[in-house]
Parts: structure tokens; C-alpha cells; sequence
């Protein structure tokens, strides 16, 4: 049996592990795709799919949990997605603001096209890129939720 401590660790270590890994996936395939054909960063489709990759690592790294409490299986997939986000909003900022500007001038030029106001774009600023990643904090952690709710039902019932 592990002490709490070790517990705690444990569920940390997995979550930075995971984190840092599906982190490194999501910004690799925007950097990929950026290369490949720039309009497509500004897909939804794209931003909706990097989704699975969280999942993904959130699972690995909830499965790991030995606890039967649902508290226990969501710390390690919150701290996954808190971590991955981290990294890809870091890289989305400076994709935009620093190494290609012109990203939000093409965004602006979409959305013409699509029939919306241009202005009703989000001005990119650290504020603003920060904002948005404590927004989709909200949806990391019912998504960590989730997946921690079946683990540790399958958990239970085994």
C-alpha cells in the first residue's frame, strides 16, 4: 500500500508525463499543418480534432489511478489537459503575434468570406490568448471529468 504522498506524486508525474507529451503532439501537428497549408491552423475542424489527442493522453494517464474515488481519477486528466493547453496556447501566441502576423489578417479575410463581420474576431494579445485558455480550462476539466467518471466505474465494477 502507498502512503498519500507517493499517491500524490504518482498521479502528478503521470499528468506532467502526459501533458507534456500530447502538448508536444498538438503543437507539432499545427506546426505540421502550418507548413503543409497555412489556412487549415484556422480550421475548426483541425482545433475540435486536437481534442482526441487530449483525450488520448488524459486516458493513459487516468488509467494509472488506484484510487476509488472520482476526485482521484480526475487530478492526473485535469493536469494533463491544464499542461498540453499550456504549451499549444504558448505556441498559438507566438505563431500569430510574432513569427506570422499576417494569420490574423487571413483569419479577418475567412470570415469575409464566410459571410461574417471581420471584426468579430478576437484581438490577439497576451491578455487576450490567456483568457481563452482559462476559458477552455472549463471544457478540459469536464473532459477529465468524463473520462475519470468511466474509469472509475470500470474500476469499481471490477
Amino acid at each position: 500500500m502507498s502512503t498519500t504522498t507517493e499517491t500524490t506524486e504518482r498521479w502528478r508525474q503521470e499528468g506532467l508525463r502526459w501533458g507534456i507529451i500530447a502538448g508536444g503532439i498538438v503543437v507539432a501537428l499545427f506546426a505540421g499543418i502550418y507548413f503543409l497549408n497555412r489556412p487549415l491552423v484556422l480550421s475548426r475542424g483541425l482545433w475540435l480534432g486536437s481534442g482526441l489527442i487530449y483525450a488520448l493522453a488524459m486516458w493513459q494517464a487516468q488509467k494509472t489511478v488506484e484510487g476509488n474515488e472520482l476526485k482521484e481519477f480526475i487530478q492526473p486528466g485535469f493536469l494533463v489537459f491544464v499542461v498540453a493547453n499550456a504549451l499549444f496556447y504558448l505556441y498559438y501566441y507566438f505563431l500569430f503575434a510574432v513569427f506570422d502576423p499576417e494569420l490574423v489578417d487571413l483569419q479577418a479575410e475567412l470570415l469575409r468570406e464566410s459571410g461574417q463581420d471581420p471584426k468579430s474576431a478576437p484581438e490577439l494579445t497576451i491578455g487576450s490568448t490567456f483568457f481563452a485558455y482559462a476559458q477552455s480550462l472549463i471544457f478540459g476539466f469536464a473532459l477529465a471529468a468524463g473520462i475519470g467518471f468511466v474509469l472509475s466505474r470500470r474500476q469499481n465494477a471490477e
